[in-house]
């Protein structure tokens, strides 16, 4: 069975942009729009979704209040729910996080910005497209793009020093020297400790390791990437990724 997509904007243009974005990038997808949260609710009630995009001020039920009901829903308790809106307010952003939002698009958006933000909701990482790959040399695949700042990753008996990659709302990815010591373990607990960019301050957020990975296909690889889940719900904590996240903008 295809990918199955509900679009929710009660601006018709904007779910029209969206479908072909999607259907772009996801050619066999199955994509099915609605125009307010009431919509949408009986939608999620009739079939079955894989990703839900939404926009935040809609009649009859706002985007938030229908995040809040699907959270609610045994089916949709993990369901990837992309909040795409204009409303980056700090205060907005803190409370679809605590709703249990699964990422944040602010509007306008581009369509390589949105096909990202699918692909690392529904498969972990953002895929590069064929034209984008082939215009990169070799040794500029590799490395990776530009780190997006420096993170302390902390065990229960060590700790590396690491660059994030990417984060979200719900995790960080991050890159850690191939060193002597040994690496975290699937599943293990751990806490990364995220340097703001200004200087100002450091958040430690607990979370566990949800993917480790050569950096290169090769044993002696000189870098391994480590994804973190976060599992902290404490407001101040959010409200500091929250920032991070604006910061880089």
């Amino acid at each position: 069975m295809g990918l199955s997509v509900l679009v929710v904007d009660d601006a018709k243009a904007i779910c029209t942009h969206v479908t072909r974005i999607v259907r772009n990038a996801f050619p066999k997808a199955s994509v099915i729009s609605a125009f307010n949260g009431k919509e949408a609710q009986s939608c999620l009630e009739k079939g079955h979704y894989d990703l839900i995009i939404c926009d935040w001020e809609m009649p009859q039920m706002s985007g938030l209040e229908l995040l809040q009901w699907t959270r609610q829903q045994e089916q949709y308790k993990t369901t990837p729910f992309l909040m795409a809106t204009s409303r980056g307010e700090r205060d907005y952003i803190l409370k679809a996080i605590q709703s249990g939002v699964s990422d944040y698009l602010g509007k306008p958006f581009s369509a390589a910005q949105l096909e990202g933000k699918m692909q690392k909701l529904l498969f972990g990482k953002p895929a590069e497209t064929t034209k984008t790959a082939a215009a990169k040399p070799q040794t500029q695949q590799k490395a990776g793009a530009k780190p997006k700042g420096l993170a302390q990753l902390r065990t229960s008996n060590q700790f590396f020093r690491c660059a994030i990659k990417d984060i979200s709302l719900r995790d960080v990815l991050v890159v850690i020297k191939n060193e002597d010591s040994a690496f975290p373990g699937i599943l293990e607990q751990v806490v990364v400790d995220i340097e703001q960019l200004s200087g100002d301050g450091v958040a430690r957020i607990n979370g566990f390791v949800s993917r480790i990975e050569a950096f290169d296909n090769r044993a002696d690889t000189p870098f391994v990437s480590v994804k973190v889940t976060f599992v902290d719900d404490d407001p101040e904590k959010l409200e500091h990724i929250s920032n991070y996240i604006a910061s880089l903008r």
